[in-house]
């Protein structure tokens, strides 16, 4: 997630955000979130980028999500196209750094290429099996986004088990 502290933040307002995220069989990609990050800096996550929730108010309308998928490309992933496959799944957390209501829609996605990554958003990307992401994530902070893939993935039968902690 790529949410900086601002203003708003620290009054309380919600934030809304659009996750996407690229498997094939156990892998996922990952992106590392830079150390410039507002929060979570430094921890392996999923692509992701704010919008104003009058913006966009149909999730599953993949027309809009694709749009906010084209901005996160053009700002952190040098421009690489962004397929925007299908939502999978939404949820709502006030368990964050911010302490504030974070609401997040995710959508599985496929990049065209590796991406030209911005050294403001991320550091690195990899793609990791369930395991390597615990093992790349020790001692890290979990936030929503990861998961709402990590409980998909179990749910879908893409995991044995969930694989993220409990946000915070």
């Amino acid at each position: 997630m790529d949410f900086a502290f601002s203003e708003n933040t620290k009054q309380g307002k919600e934030i809304h955000a659009v996750i996407g995220v690229e498997h094939k069989g156990a892998l996922t990609h990952y992106f590392k979130r830079s150390m410039e990050m507002g929060n979570y800096p430094g921890v392996w996550s999923l692509p992701s980028i704010k919008f104003m929730p009058e913006e966009f108010t149909d999730h599953q309308n993949l027309e809009t999500a694709t749009s906010l998928f084209e901005k996160l490309s053009l700002e952190r992933f040098g421009g690489v196209p962004i397929k925007v496959q299908r939502y999978l799944t939404s949820g709502s957390s006030d368990k964050n750094p911010m302490g504030v209501m974070v609401t997040l829609h995710l959508y599985e996605i496929s990049l065209e290429k590796a991406p030209a990554l911005n050294p403001r958003y991320y550091s690195e990307a990899a793609w990791m099996k369930p395991e390597e992401y615990e093992q790349a994530s020790v001692g890290q902070a979990c936030g929503l986004c990861l998961r709402l893939w990590s409980d998909y993935a179990w749910m879908e039968g893409l995991t044995p088990r969930p694989f993220a902690p409990s946000p915070k």
